[in-house]
């Protein structure tokens, strides 16, 4: 399936010009393909353009919407700039588009799950806090 720039410019939340799109194209990092009359991408290309591809058995929920800061931080009830920070620590996946940082949601629910943990949950479980987190 060949993807098209009006997609592109939907699944990265914000307006990917023509020219942001052939700059990437021209520097060899965002490769299209041609269907005879338009250029078009294909998943891996978008995939390799955003970072890389998708981990094992998520490729389905690479190719939904992505998240902006703003909303993933909603999402888990935290400011943006902790969420930007999660992200450059690497401790939440995300995804890149040119300057943007993008977030697949199933990725930012794994993250919330692991990283904001009821402690009553875990008292029900048996679990100690601190085995919890490691200690």
């Amino acid at each position: 399936m060949l993807l098209d720039r009006a997609f592109l410019r939907r699944r990265w939340r914000f307006s990917a010009s023509d020219t942001f799109l052939w700059r990437h194209e021209q520097r060899g990092l965002l490769v299209p393909v041609t269907d005879g009359t338009k250029l078009r991408y294909t998943w891996d290309a978008v995939f390799a353009f955003e970072g890389g591809l998708p981990p094992e058995g998520m490729v389905a929920a690479y190719k939904g919407d992505l998240l902006t800061v703003e909303e993933a931080a909603r999402l888990c009830s935290v400011s943006p700039s902790y969420i930007r920070a999660e992200a450059r620590a690497e401790n939440l996946p995300s995804r890149r588009a040119g300057r943007a940082c993008l977030f697949v949601p199933a990725e930012v629910e794994a993250w919330r799950a692991r990283r904001f943990v009821n402690r009553k949950t875990l008292k029900k479980a048996g679990i100690s806090s601190d085995k919890w987190n490691g200690g």
